[in-house]
Protein backbone atom coordinates (compact mmCIF):
# COMPACT_ATOMS: atom_id res chain seq x y z
CA UNK A 1 0.00 0.00 0.00
CA UNK A 2 2.81 2.32 0.76
CA UNK A 3 4.57 1.80 -2.41
CA UNK A 4 0.72 2.44 -4.17
CA UNK A 5 0.92 5.88 -2.07
CA UNK A 6 4.42 7.11 -3.41
CA UNK A 7 3.42 6.11 -6.94
CA UNK A 8 0.07 8.19 -6.86
CA UNK A 9 1.89 11.06 -5.32
CA UNK A 10 5.21 11.08 -8.18
CA UNK A 11 2.27 10.76 -10.91
CA UNK A 12 0.46 13.82 -9.55
CA UNK A 13 3.81 15.65 -9.25
CA UNK A 14 5.15 15.38 -12.59
CA UNK A 15 1.80 16.46 -14.04
CA UNK A 16 1.73 19.77 -11.93
CA UNK A 17 5.56 20.03 -13.66
CA UNK A 18 4.01 19.65 -16.94
CA UNK A 19 1.39 22.05 -16.87
CA UNK A 20 3.79 24.49 -15.25
CA UNK A 21 6.38 24.21 -17.97
CA UNK A 22 3.98 23.89 -20.90
CA UNK A 23 0.32 25.84 -20.10
CA UNK A 24 -2.71 24.48 -22.16
CA UNK A 25 -3.38 27.34 -25.10
CA UNK A 26 -6.87 26.72 -26.47
CA UNK A 27 -6.69 26.87 -30.06
CA UNK A 28 -9.16 29.05 -30.96
CA UNK A 29 -10.46 29.90 -34.51
CA UNK A 30 -10.11 33.74 -35.70
CA UNK A 31 -13.17 35.35 -37.07
CA UNK A 32 -12.06 35.47 -40.99
CA UNK A 33 -12.96 40.10 -41.40
CA UNK A 34 -15.29 41.23 -44.25
CA UNK A 35 -14.48 43.98 -46.02
CA UNK A 36 -17.16 46.69 -45.63
CA UNK A 37 -16.50 48.18 -48.57
CA UNK A 38 -20.25 48.98 -50.42
CA UNK A 39 -19.34 48.42 -54.83
CA UNK A 40 -20.44 51.04 -57.33
CA UNK A 41 -23.21 50.34 -59.14
CA UNK A 42 -24.16 52.24 -62.34
CA UNK A 43 -26.85 54.03 -63.20
CA UNK A 44 -27.52 51.23 -66.00
CA UNK A 45 -26.42 47.98 -64.66
CA UNK A 46 -28.83 45.76 -63.16
CA UNK A 47 -28.40 44.75 -59.30
CA UNK A 48 -27.86 40.55 -58.36
CA UNK A 49 -30.89 39.09 -57.98
CA UNK A 50 -32.99 41.40 -59.90
CA UNK A 51 -34.38 41.99 -63.17
CA UNK A 52 -34.27 44.31 -65.55
CA UNK A 53 -37.91 45.44 -65.16
CA UNK A 54 -37.81 45.57 -61.15
CA UNK A 55 -34.48 47.10 -61.43
CA UNK A 56 -36.49 49.61 -63.30
CA UNK A 57 -39.48 49.38 -61.53
CA UNK A 58 -37.24 50.23 -57.88
CA UNK A 59 -35.70 52.95 -59.47
CA UNK A 60 -39.13 55.42 -60.70
CA UNK A 61 -40.54 54.60 -57.30
CA UNK A 62 -37.36 56.21 -56.03
CA UNK A 63 -38.00 59.31 -58.59
CA UNK A 64 -41.81 59.18 -57.43
CA UNK A 65 -41.32 59.28 -53.38
CA UNK A 66 -38.51 62.41 -54.64
CA UNK A 67 -41.30 64.09 -56.48
CA UNK A 68 -43.84 63.56 -54.01
CA UNK A 69 -41.86 65.70 -50.73
CA UNK A 70 -41.89 68.70 -53.19
CA UNK A 71 -45.46 70.45 -52.60
CA UNK A 72 -47.72 71.64 -55.30
CA UNK A 73 -47.93 75.37 -55.47
CA UNK A 74 -51.16 76.73 -54.69
CA UNK A 75 -53.43 79.63 -56.31
CA UNK A 76 -56.32 81.49 -55.09
CA UNK A 77 -60.00 82.82 -56.40
CA UNK A 78 -61.39 85.67 -54.39
CA UNK A 79 -65.15 86.00 -55.45
CA UNK A 80 -68.09 86.00 -56.40
CA UNK A 81 -68.52 89.65 -57.06
CA UNK A 82 -71.85 90.89 -58.61
CA UNK A 83 -70.38 93.95 -59.42
CA UNK A 84 -67.63 94.73 -62.02
CA UNK A 85 -67.07 97.74 -60.25
CA UNK A 86 -66.22 95.78 -56.78
CA UNK A 87 -63.60 93.27 -58.35
CA UNK A 88 -61.68 96.21 -60.13
CA UNK A 89 -61.36 97.79 -56.46
CA UNK A 90 -60.01 94.90 -55.09
CA UNK A 91 -57.94 94.41 -58.33
CA UNK A 92 -56.29 97.50 -57.79
CA UNK A 93 -55.40 96.99 -53.92
CA UNK A 94 -53.38 93.87 -55.04
CA UNK A 95 -51.19 95.62 -57.66
CA UNK A 96 -50.86 98.23 -55.09
CA UNK A 97 -49.44 95.91 -53.33
CA UNK A 98 -47.13 94.24 -55.81
CA UNK A 99 -49.12 91.43 -56.39
CA UNK A 100 -50.10 89.90 -60.24
CA UNK A 101 -54.29 89.12 -60.29
CA UNK A 102 -56.14 88.65 -63.02
CA UNK A 103 -59.81 89.08 -63.64
CA UNK A 104 -62.83 87.03 -65.85
CA UNK A 105 -66.15 86.88 -65.98
CA UNK A 106 -68.63 83.63 -65.48
CA UNK A 107 -72.32 83.62 -66.79
CA UNK A 108 -74.47 82.09 -63.83
CA UNK A 109 -78.38 81.52 -63.20
CA UNK A 110 -79.37 83.97 -59.91
CA UNK A 111 -82.42 82.35 -58.13
CA UNK A 112 -85.22 84.66 -57.88
CA UNK A 113 -88.16 82.86 -55.88
CA UNK A 114 -90.94 80.88 -56.77
CA UNK A 115 -93.85 81.76 -58.96
CA UNK A 116 -97.35 81.32 -58.40
CA UNK A 117 -99.50 81.66 -61.60
CA UNK A 118 -102.07 80.40 -63.67
CA UNK A 119 -101.94 79.66 -67.02
CA UNK A 120 -103.32 77.72 -70.33
CA UNK A 121 -104.83 80.85 -71.13
CA UNK A 122 -106.25 81.31 -75.08
CA UNK A 123 -106.05 85.27 -75.08
CA UNK A 124 -105.07 87.87 -73.15
CA UNK A 125 -108.92 88.35 -72.56
CA UNK A 126 -109.13 85.21 -71.00
CA UNK A 127 -106.22 86.14 -68.34
CA UNK A 128 -108.22 89.22 -67.62
CA UNK A 129 -111.49 87.60 -67.07
CA UNK A 130 -109.49 85.30 -64.56
CA UNK A 131 -107.68 88.25 -62.89
CA UNK A 132 -111.34 89.93 -62.79
CA UNK A 133 -112.62 86.56 -61.05
CA UNK A 134 -110.24 86.76 -58.48
CA UNK A 135 -110.71 90.52 -57.87
CA UNK A 136 -114.02 89.95 -57.00
CA UNK A 137 -113.07 87.40 -54.20
CA UNK A 138 -110.19 89.96 -52.97
CA UNK A 139 -107.05 88.68 -54.44
CA UNK A 140 -105.67 91.78 -55.84
CA UNK A 141 -101.73 90.91 -56.75
CA UNK A 142 -101.23 89.75 -59.93
CA UNK A 143 -99.69 90.00 -63.42
CA UNK A 144 -100.01 89.15 -66.45
CA UNK A 145 -96.99 88.02 -68.09
CA UNK A 146 -95.90 86.78 -71.82
CA UNK A 147 -92.62 84.61 -72.12
CA UNK A 148 -90.91 83.24 -75.30
CA UNK A 149 -93.48 80.01 -76.02
CA UNK A 150 -95.58 80.99 -72.89
CA UNK A 151 -98.09 83.55 -73.14
CA UNK A 152 -101.20 85.20 -71.12
CA UNK A 153 -99.54 83.93 -67.87
CA UNK A 154 -101.34 85.23 -65.14
CA UNK A 155 -98.49 86.27 -62.22
CA UNK A 156 -99.77 86.03 -58.29
CA UNK A 157 -96.13 86.83 -56.93
CA UNK A 158 -93.13 85.45 -56.98
CA UNK A 159 -92.22 84.53 -52.96
CA UNK A 160 -88.68 83.55 -51.84
CA UNK A 161 -89.59 81.36 -49.33
CA UNK A 162 -91.25 78.36 -51.31
CA UNK A 163 -93.50 77.93 -48.16
CA UNK A 164 -95.14 81.45 -49.08
CA UNK A 165 -95.34 80.19 -52.52
CA UNK A 166 -97.39 77.20 -51.28
CA UNK A 167 -99.72 78.46 -49.30
CA UNK A 168 -100.17 81.70 -51.91
CA UNK A 169 -101.22 78.74 -54.25
CA UNK A 170 -103.24 76.95 -51.67
CA UNK A 171 -105.60 79.90 -51.19
CA UNK A 172 -106.03 80.31 -54.55
CA UNK A 173 -106.63 76.43 -55.61
CA UNK A 174 -109.54 76.98 -53.58
CA UNK A 175 -111.35 79.84 -55.18
CA UNK A 176 -111.67 76.93 -57.68
CA UNK A 177 -108.96 77.57 -60.12
CA UNK A 178 -106.05 75.66 -61.28
CA UNK A 179 -103.00 76.85 -59.52
CA UNK A 180 -98.97 76.04 -60.46
CA UNK A 181 -95.75 76.93 -58.87
CA UNK A 182 -92.19 77.39 -60.98
CA UNK A 183 -88.73 78.28 -59.84
CA UNK A 184 -87.53 81.82 -61.61
CA UNK A 185 -84.00 82.24 -62.35
CA UNK A 186 -82.29 84.91 -64.22
CA UNK A 187 -78.83 85.32 -65.83
CA UNK A 188 -76.13 87.46 -64.43
CA UNK A 189 -72.74 87.86 -65.01
CA UNK A 190 -70.42 87.69 -61.80
CA UNK A 191 -66.74 88.30 -61.46
CA UNK A 192 -63.68 86.67 -60.35
CA UNK A 193 -59.90 87.35 -59.36
CA UNK A 194 -57.19 84.83 -59.43
CA UNK A 195 -53.98 85.23 -58.11
CA UNK A 196 -50.79 82.73 -56.95
CA UNK A 197 -48.79 84.83 -54.19
CA UNK A 198 -50.02 85.00 -50.92
CA UNK A 199 -51.24 87.61 -49.43
CA UNK A 200 -50.02 90.24 -46.81
CA UNK A 201 -51.62 91.01 -43.32
CA UNK A 202 -53.10 93.82 -44.55
CA UNK A 203 -54.74 92.11 -47.37
CA UNK A 204 -55.66 89.21 -45.34
CA UNK A 205 -57.83 91.94 -43.58
CA UNK A 206 -58.81 92.92 -46.45
CA UNK A 207 -59.95 90.05 -47.44
CA UNK A 208 -61.89 89.29 -44.47
CA UNK A 209 -63.17 92.67 -44.29
CA UNK A 210 -65.11 91.07 -47.98
CA UNK A 211 -66.19 88.21 -46.88
CA UNK A 212 -68.41 90.10 -44.05
CA UNK A 213 -69.51 92.97 -46.35
CA UNK A 214 -69.75 91.29 -49.99
CA UNK A 215 -70.00 87.33 -49.10
CA UNK A 216 -66.43 87.60 -50.94
CA UNK A 217 -64.57 83.75 -50.37
CA UNK A 218 -61.09 82.81 -50.69
CA UNK A 219 -60.78 79.89 -52.28
CA UNK A 220 -57.78 77.78 -52.72
CA UNK A 221 -56.55 75.69 -55.78
CA UNK A 222 -54.04 74.11 -57.66
CA UNK A 223 -52.07 75.93 -60.28
CA UNK A 224 -53.28 75.28 -63.69
CA UNK A 225 -49.41 75.58 -64.92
Amino acid sequence: MRAVFFLLLLTNIIFVLVQWLYPYQPRLKKPRMQAAVNTLQLLNETPAGYSQAEADASLSDQGSEAGAALPARLCYTLGPFKKQQDAQEVALMFKQNKIDISSRSSLEKEYMGMMVYIDEHENREAAIKTAESLAEKGVQDYIIVNEPGRSNILSLGVFGLKKNALRRQKRIAKLGHEVKTEARYRNRTIYWLDYSESENEDLTRFIDQLKKEKGVSRISRQCSE
